[in-house]
């Protein structure tokens, strides 16, 4: 049949072209499909007749994402976008977090302990007993013009208290200046309740002048008292003192440490050392050790390059600066104090034992006090009258002889 009868016959059947009707088999009457061969890309496994409840599991590439940081919109620094991905964490980093716990922990067990142990402190030491001794802890102490009981009272303390609730500095400080004639005090505590003061009383061996009068000072400089005319039986200072110098009983004096060499001239390495205290301790040192000290009546540290002292109020001993003062004193010593090679004990003068030789060797050098010359006596106006009267007398006496 050709294409021209076909259309034909599909005109004359329905008046259109439409497709012929397909004959339908048993099975899809009856509501079943023919399986269709799988293709290898179509393949599905069969299904599981005991299904369980399966795992999501995530695509691979968010399997290994870590939980990213939400921002957020109300802080400062807020930028609307994608959120940010978290940084990985390193081994060193997860070892120094560890470390810094192991840290934090430890302190906090430090903490606790100290702590403690403050709180066990203030509630289990208490004051129970006051000691009075000298530095070589001997007792009964020497307090010199004050008593035991005086000194404890004045420390401010009182039994049952705590024994660390108060500055031993401070308790030092206090009874040095309440005590004037105590030359040097230290207040320390010994567990379990114990407070110890250990006291050396003060003598006066130096009296001192200044604009308003004389001070006396102890052996350590200290004030002790002040008075309108000098003392008597002490020994003399004559050394610079501040231009605002006030005494004030139980403190202490410093000398100013004057130069009159080193005057005008920047200070060097070598001179910066000095100290008019430290020199005046050290010669009082030697004094001591050659038996000079009870006989010196005067001592002069004004002026650093040219120190002296008076020995019995007959021998100025010039020493010059501070250089070797150990030989110098021992040369002076052995001067003043040899009967057989130093001077007689009525001899007055000035003993220099500051020149020193370009070798290096010190002599000295006594230059005796010339005595003052006898003035000769003058006769009288009196006595002048009536020589002249005996005289006028024998004259006349023998003009009537002849």
């Amino acid at each position: 049949m050709d294409r021209d009868q076909r259309s034909r016959q599909q005109k004359s059947r329905g008046g259109s072209f439409t497709r012929p009707a397909q004959k339908r088999s048993l099975s899809s009457r009856m509501g079943l499909q023919k399986q269709r061969p799988q293709t290898t890309a179509s393949r599905r496994p069969a299904p599981n007749p005991n299904p369980q409840p399966q795992r999501r599991q995530a695509p691979p590439a968010q399997q290994y994402r870590h939980a990213t940081q939400q921002l957020n919109p109300q802080k400062a620094g807020y930028t609307p976008g994608a959120p940010r991905r978290q940084r990985r964490v390193t081994q060193a980093e997860l070892l120094r977090r560890r470390n810094r716990r192991r840290a934090l922990g430890v302190l906090g067990v430090l903490a606790v302990l100290a702590l403690g142990a403050i709180v066990s402190i203030n509630l289990l030491f208490k004051v129970t007993s006051f000691r009075v001794e000298t530095f070589d802890r001997t007792t009964p102490a020497d307090t010199g013009i004050y008593t035991e009981d005086e000194i404890i009272a004045a420390l401010g303390i009182e039994t049952n208290t705590s024994l660390f609730g108060f500055s031993t500095t401070e308790k030092t400080a206090q009874l040095q200046t309440q005590f004037p004639y105590l030359d040097n005090v230290e207040v320390n505590i010994q567990l379990p309740g114990t407070v110890i003061i250990k006291v050396t009383p003060a003598t006066e061996r130096f009296t001192c002048m200044y604009s308003g009068g004389w001070v006396v000072l102890s052996d350590s400089l200290k004030i002790l008292r002040s008075d309108i005319s000098q003392p008597a039986g002490l020994t003399v200072l004559s050394c610079s003192l501040p231009a605002d110098f006030a005494p004030t009983p139980g403190t202490f004096v410093e000398p100013v440490s004057y130069n009159s060499l080193l005057e005008g001239e920047t200070e060097t390495a070598e001179t910066a050392h000095q100290d008019a205290t430290e020199i005046l301790m050290e010669l009082l040192d030697e004094l001591e050790a050659e038996a000079l000290s009870d006989g010196v009546t005067v001592l002069n540290i004004s002026d650093l390059s040219a120190i002296s002292f008076t020995y019995q109020d007959r021998i100025q001993v010039l020493l010059g600066n501070s250089n070797r003062m150990d030989y110098k004193v021992r040369l002076a010593a052995v001067a003043i104090l040899d009967p057989e090679k130093g001077l007689a004990a009525s001899d007055k003068g000035t003993l220099d034992v500051s020149y020193q030789q370009t070798d290096g060797e010190i002599k000295g050098y006594f230059a005796p006090e010339e005595p003052e010359p006898t003035p000769t006596p003058q006769p009288e106006e009196g006595e002048e009258g009536e020589e002249g009267d005996a005289e006028s007398t024998d004259t006349s006496s023998d003009a009537d002889s002849q």
